[in-house]
């Protein structure tokens, strides 16, 4: 969050070339982005200033750029499309409420100290969101690219030699082409956009252009609620708002990577949340940290939030006094541009080593993809993590089961000598369950399991002098253990239960269960206390 501390000499040259720099590269991207979504060139220049702005001043990344993004806006297409298609009348208003409300659920999710689950994301399901999202801005370039939607394209001679598919074509490969020694003093994007617009100014040709972006602030929107349609409205907004979060809290780990500093995670989703909830009220596109421009104000001196906020104030400058030029911008150059980005943006690192990967993994990167494309964004990280999850879990109850020992005096080599000794003078009576490290939920099978299978007719004696978590699903498999030895009649004892551990115990009332004269402090007192009433 902006503070007095941020202002010095020192910094403020840095920041100005900073936000120059990343506003030259922003430009092209938030015309592109406002152009594609449906909503308007001034829809994505608008997300820009305004998430820029209120981001930088109130978010926890110091260099943090924020604007429109790819994700986000194939996200805000299909929202557009849907609640337009269902309300015709006030569809635009009620996606734009929708923006309001994801900066809402954002600043929840910041106030609630949610921001350092968002990145607990395996590679494989962010490969596959990211190529997903790729794969979708290509699709949605076609027409735009081709003039015809993809259900009516069918490449011919006439279709690649029109006017404004050879002007995007050549756009493209200026964008592939351009060395990548020039694009730190002028980006590849730029020089398209005015290769472009001098193209279509001189050469006289018909083709559509973006059109100019009036010179004037954006109106207030008063956000509309309809009851019909608030599980689809509260649906979309946390789309958004987990797009954007994922966005937002990627780019802060990829500054924090570069500069050596740490950011705040759940005080950036709150500037971010903050910048949603003013961009929607004002008709502009949902935004969220921006890497490539984030990186490039990096590069070029910014250190501290006042680079976002010029950012976004020399954007809104170069607006007011040069909206109306927009005019003379072909859309086929934008499209050119969010083509390059779509190409970029898939996992081709990922791809090229699929054959070195495991299986797992690259089912799982394919099919959250696919997902991506054939369903929407929400669904397949939802259902990527969830499949994740699982895995992990197993694999993680795998290890733990290792931590779970039944032993006898042969091989209880944890134990001391005078345990070791204790133990093997009444071996043939007494069986020792050791539980040591952390127990979670997905051992509690494995832990019914191992018990089921000893000698009923020994006493036992639960050891957990090396457990410092015991999940809830594993304290009730040790509760149904205490349970079944005590209706049977046979001797069960606990001994060395730590603090943390005999809370959760006593949260289900595990210890009213078994008499307190078998509950120990140490493991020696209860073998000792074994021995006693054995020799009686």
């Amino acid at each position: 969050m902006l503070s007095l501390s941020h202002f010095n000499r020192q910094t403020i040259k840095g920041d100005i070339f900073g936000a120059l720099t990343s506003t030259i590269v922003a430009l092209p991207f938030a015309l592109a982005f406002g152009v594609t979504s449906g909503a308007g060139a001034s829809a994505g220049i608008y997300c820009a200033i305004i998430t820029g702005l209120f981001a930088s001043l109130f978010g926890g990344t110091n260099q943090q750029i924020s604007g429109p993004n790819t994700g986000l806006t194939v996200a805000m297409v299909a929202i557009l499309t849907s609640f337009v298609a269902q309300s015709p009348e006030n569809g635009i208003a009620m996606a734009f409420t929708v923006v309001s409300l994801a900066g809402l659920f954002q600043m929840l999710f910041g106030f609630f100290k949610l921001g350092k689950y968002f990145i607990l994301v395996t590679y494989p399901v962010i490969s596959g969101f990211t190529s997903g999202i790729g794969v979708l801005i290509i699709l949605s370039q076609i027409e735009p690219l081709f003039g015809r939607s993809l259900a009516e394209l069918q490449v011919s001679l006439a279709t690649l030699t029109s006017t404004n598919t050879l002007l995007g074509l050549a756009c493209i490969l200026v964008l592939f082409l351009w060395p990548q020694k020039y694009s730190r003093v002028v980006p590849a994007s730029i020089i398209a956009v005015i290769g472009a617009t001098i193209f279509y100014i001189f050469a006289g040709v018909d083709m559509p252009v973006v059109g100019a972006i009036a010179s004037e602030l954006p109106s207030f929107n008063m956000p509309i609620w309809d009851n019909a349609l608030a599980g689809e409205m509260i649906k979309s907004a946390l789309l958004i708002a987990t797009l954007s979060t994922l966005d937002s809290l990627m780019t802060s780990l990829t500054v924090d990577s570069i500069s050596n500093d740490l950011h705040d995670s759940d005080q950036e989703l709150v500037g971010q949340g903050i910048g949603n909830i003013v961009a929607g009220l004002f008709g502009a596109l949902p935004g969220g940290g921006a890497t490539m421009r984030t990186v490039t104000n990096l590069r070029a001196g910014g250190t501290t939030p006042l680079s976002g906020i010029l950012h976004a104030l020399f954007i809104l400058a170069i607006v007011l006094w040069a909206g109306e030029y927009t005019a003379y911008i072909p859309v086929a150059v934008l499209a050119a541009i969010l083509t390059h980005v779509g190409i970029s943006i898939i996992d081709w690192n990922f791809l090229k080593r699929i054959h070195q990967v495991p299986l797992f993994s690259v089912g799982l990167m394919i099919s959250t993809m696919f997902m991506s494309v054939a369903f929407d964004l929400v669904t397949a990280v939802l259902i990527g993590v969830f499949i994740a999850n699982l895995v992990t879990i197993r694999r993680i109850s795998e290890i733990q089961l290792d931590n779970i020992k039944l032993c006898t005096a042969k091989d209880a080599e944890h134990m001391s000598t005078p345990e070791k000794q204790l133990l093997a003078s009444m071996d043939d009576s007494v069986i020792l369950l050791n539980i040591s490290g952390p127990i979670g939920f997905g051992v509690a099978r494995g832990l019914k399991q191992s018990v089921s299978q000893s000698d009923h007719s020994k006493a036992l004696l639960i050891d957990l002098s090396d457990a410092r978590f015991v999940g809830i699903t594993s304290t009730i498999a040790i509760e149904e253990i205490i349970v079944s030895y005590l209706n049977e009649g046979r001797d069960i004892l606990l001994s060395s239960v730590c603090e943390r551990v005999r809370n959760d115990f006593n949260k289900l009332k595990l210890l009213d269960k078994i008499p307190k004269e078998h509950i120990f402090a140490t493991r020696i007192d209860a073998l000792n206390y074994l021995k006693q009433k054995l020799s009686k």
